[in-house]
Parts: structure tokens; sequence; C-alpha cells
């Protein structure tokens, strides 16, 4: 089959979904495909994972069939399966259960950033003193009153050389600086430059922040120049979005057509245990 006939692009992606729970782990080798359909059905950002999986108009796909003046008739149900990271094994009765629940048509699920729900796990690297120390920040997607948005530091995970756990709260100052709402696009490197301001360090952390375990000792170096902020080796969604579930987003880089920001892991999560789940998440 030559892929590089437009005609049959289509029908490629039609295709796609639907082979998505084969017992074959290599359904997504793409060894003939062009670059046209991998660079398509690639989840570049977040972004993009949303628009895809709620299958509205802003998706890369919608615009792609839009801007050649096709139909998109593709099934939402399809759509969703083709974002679960297809080289793993999945328990085939609870991911269907939880696509029947979002495609319900009397009460879909959606996700969005502006709804409570999102976090950001991003696994850090930090140089402190002379020392490369590994951090792990969770971030909260926020919108604030005023309707803008941003990212806020909820807790770090930090190693015990950082100094001793402790409670406190360090002087407040009305927040004049923010991590901006698509920082996760460039996994969060703005961070250098918001990590070295100290006279606006408390900006970027939730007050929640300065009540938890591991938050003194992370907090302390970072305000005495002795932490210094490298990268952000990996970062790992959590949704908490859709009643009753909870799942996990990451990036797979590869050259296939089941690539980028796609199901991790997911798990049925009753309501009554999301505050629990939320604080071990925040290691309160």
């Amino acid at each position: 089959m030559n892929m590089k006939c437009p005609l049959l692009l289509p029908l490629v992606i039609v295709l796609l979904p639907l082979a998505f729970f084969s017992a074959s782990a290599q359904i997504f080798e793409n060894n003939e495909g062009s670059k046209e359909v991998l660079f398509l059905t690639k989840v570049i950002q977040l972004d993009e994972f949303v628009h895809r999986f709620n299958n509205d108009s802003a998706s890369n796909i919608q615009r792609y069939y839009l801007a050649h003046n096709r139909p998109f008739n593709k099934e939402r149900t399809a759509l969703i399966r083709s974002l679960f990271n297809g080289s793993q094994h999945w328990d085939s009765v609870l991911t269907e259960a939880f696509i029947r629940q979002v495609t319900d048509p009397s009460h879909p699920g959606r996700l969005s950033f502006f709804d409570d729900g999102l976090y950001a796990e991003a696994d850090c690297r930090f140089l402190y003193r002379t020392s490369a120390v590994s951090v792990r920040l969770m971030l909260k997607f926020k919108v604030n009153t005023n309707h803008s948005a941003q990212w806020i530091i909820l807790s770090a995970r930090s190693p015990a050389s950082l100094g001793p756990d402790s409670i406190f709260s360090p002087e407040r100052i009305t927040p004049r600086k923010w991590i901006q709402p698509a920082a996760n696009n460039t996994y969060f490197a703005e961070l250098e430059r918001d990590f070295s301001d100290r006279q606006n360090l408390s900006s970027f952390f939730d007050s929640s922040f300065f009540g938890r375990r591991q938050s003194y000792g992370f907090y302390q170096a970072l305000s005495r120049g002795q932490l210094k902020f490298g990268s952000v080796k990996a970062i790992r969604y959590h949704f908490l979005q859709i009643p009753d579930w909870v799942f996990t987003v990451e990036n797979f880089e590869r050259e296939t057509r089941n690539a980028g920001w796609l199901i991790s892991s997911i798990h049925h999560l009753p309501e009554e245990q999301r505050p629990e789940y939320e604080k071990n998440l925040l290691e309160e």
C-alpha cells in the first residue's frame, strides 16, 4: 500500500483506533508510513490530548480534515481508545467501562484546563551546592478570580540533605509573578528564571505548600541560592476530572502512530476516596 497517497490518509486514521486493542504489541509499527501520518496521529502536546479526548474541533486531526475539505466522522470511542499507550497490557473490562462512561450521550465526560482536578508531577534535576539532586514537584493548574490562569507549586519531595522536615510560614507577598499557563509545553523551562527571582519566590507556591512535611528544606535552599534548577526530566499528568476515575498521562517518544501524550494508567476511584488519593499525591 502506498501510504503517501493523500486519498488513503482518512482510511489510515479510521483503522488506527479500531486496531488498538489487538493482541499484537506491534500494531502501531509504521515502517512504510509517511511522516505526514506520523505527525498527524502523534499527540504532540497535552492540549491536543484534551482536544482529542473531547473530540472537539480544535484537535489537529479535525483541523486537518477541515483544511482538506473532508468531513470528519470519527467516533469518539475510537479516538479515546487511540489515546491509550499501546505498548502495555490493559484490562479491557476496566478500559471499556471507562470509555462507556465518558461517551455516554446523556452524561458525557470531558476534560478541561479550567476545571479542578489537573495535576502535573514534574521529575526535576537541581544542583544543591555542588551535588546533583532529584526533586519531584507537584503543580496544579489554577484559574484565578480575574479569569487568568497559571501553574502553581503544591508540594516538593526533596532529599533529606536539603534540611529537616518542618512546617513554616515565610513572609508572603502579594503575588506579582506566576508560572505561565503554557509552561508545561516547554517542560517548565521557565522555572530556572522563576526560582532565581528571590524577591518574588513565594509567588510561585500555593499557600498549602508551606504546611507540607518536606517544604522547609527545599524552599530554604532556594531562597538562600543554594539550590539551582537544572531541568525537568519527565512529566506525568494526573486527571481527576471524570467522576469515579483517575488516570495518568505520560509522553511516549517513538516513531509510530501511537506516540506522544498517552494514557499510562487508569483506576476506578469512587468520589469518597478522592481526598485520600490527592493527599497521598501531595505527600501530606
